[in-house]
This record gives C-alpha cells, structure tokens and sequence, in this order.
C-alpha cells in the first residue's frame, strides 16, 4: 500500500515539475520576445552620425534614420535588392525578423522613397507600432516623419494609413511629375484614415509597408507628403 502511495506521490510530483518547468521557459521566452529589437532606438538628444553606427554594426549598408515621434527612432539600411533584410539582422546575420530597409530602386534623393519592415504578433519590432495609426485619435495626434542622414534631414506630413492586398500602387517608385497627381489620388483610395493635405506635380512621397494581419497577402501602408 505504502509502495502505491509513494509511486502516486512520485508521478504527482513528475508531472507537477514538468508543468513548472514548461510554464518558467514558456514566460522566459515571451518575455523575451515582446522585448525584442534587432535596431538602434536612438536617443532623440544625440546628434545622429551615420558613421558610427556603421562602424558599431560593420554594416555599410546603413544608410539613414527614420523617426516617428511617439512611435520609434530607428536605423534604416538598403542593398542591391529587396529580400536580404527580410531575413538579416542589422549586422547582417541571419534573423527572421529581418531589419528595416529602403527599397533598392530609390534613395533620399528620389520623388518616392519606399520603406519596408515585418511585423509581428510576437516580436516587439518597430513596424509594428505603425498599426497605433489604424486608431482615428491616434492617427490625428502623430502627424510627421522624419528621415536624415548625416546631410540632409526631410521631414514628411502623414497623409493616410490604408490596407492594400490587390492594388499595388505603392510600388510604383519610378514617379516623375507627368503622372503625380494621379498616383498620389490612387494612393489615397479606400485608405483608413487621412488627412486633407495639399499636393501637386511637385510633391515628393515617403512610403512605409508593414504586414497586415486582418486578411491574406495584404499590407498596411503609411503615406506621407514631404514638406
């Protein structure tokens, strides 16, 4: 009878410390992963230089930052393609959760700049945050971007959030001013929040795409206006 009760109390036991140790590395891991960040948050206060964070991370592919105010303060990279980042870190390893970059057709010189980052359910990664926007209140109260590198520093006026899942105009980057107009007002279609901002020919546009979880295949993408 005392062996029955002794094995009873040892499989209680067993199991019970299996689910202790199954619940510490469960939290250890989300704790984890709602923490992570495979960019610079840089400190508003500091003057940015490039330099530096190309030497930190041995990457020359570095090449500007990108601010939201209230949102993130980022590093932006960009090579001769648009799928290595998808899967790189910042220092160029390999790492699903990628880094954000420019698309490889455009520069902070070009009429439209395109930036991509992934977003995630999981890992507390920049791009993310871009969805605070889907929020009316939000949408209304954040209203710039700001883009630099160690010469110049643009500064865009958000125009919409939207989600895109067929209608790829965002990817057309080789805009000239024969066809702005119509591209920013396809831009501004179907888009979830937005503000009534003024272009024209001569208008310059920043790009940012994230992942949407709401359907298959789609996108949320930010539109800003430079000024």
């Amino acid at each position: 009878m005392h062996n029955k009760k002794n094995i009873i109390l040892i499989i209680l036991l067993t199991i019970v410390s299996t689910i202790s140790f199954i619940y510490f590395h469960s939290n250890k891991e989300t704790n984890k992963s709602e923490l992570s960040n495979n960019v610079e948050n840089i400190t508003e206060n500091n003057t940015f230089n490039l330099e530096f964070y190309k030497e930190k991370y041995s990457n020359n592919d570095i090449i500007a930052k990108l601010e939201i105010p209230n949102v993130f303060n980022i590093l932006i990279t960009k090579t001769d393609n648009n799928e290595f980042y998808l899967n790189h870190s910042i220092n160029k390893e390999s790492d699903k959760k990628g880094t954000e970059f420019m698309d490889y057709r455009t520069d902070l010189n070009s009429k439209q700049i395109n930036i991509y980052g992934h977003n995630s359910k999981t890992y507390n990664l920049p791009f993310r945050k871009l969805e605070k926007f889907l929020q009316k209140d939000f949408f209304n109260k954040n209203e710039y971007i700001y883009l630099e590198d160690n010469n110049i520093k643009l500064k865009y006026h958000i125009m919409l959030i939207k989600e895109v899942k067929d209608d790829y105009e965002h990817m057309k980057v080789n805009i000239n001013e024969t066809n702005t107009i119509e591209h920013i007002n396809q831009l501004n279609k179907n888009s979830i929040n937005n503000r009534n901002l003024k272009f024209d020919e001569s208008s310059d546009i920043l790009v940012l795409q994230t992942c949407s979880y709401s359907q298959k295949d789609s996108y949320y993408i930010i539109v800003a206006l430079k000024e």
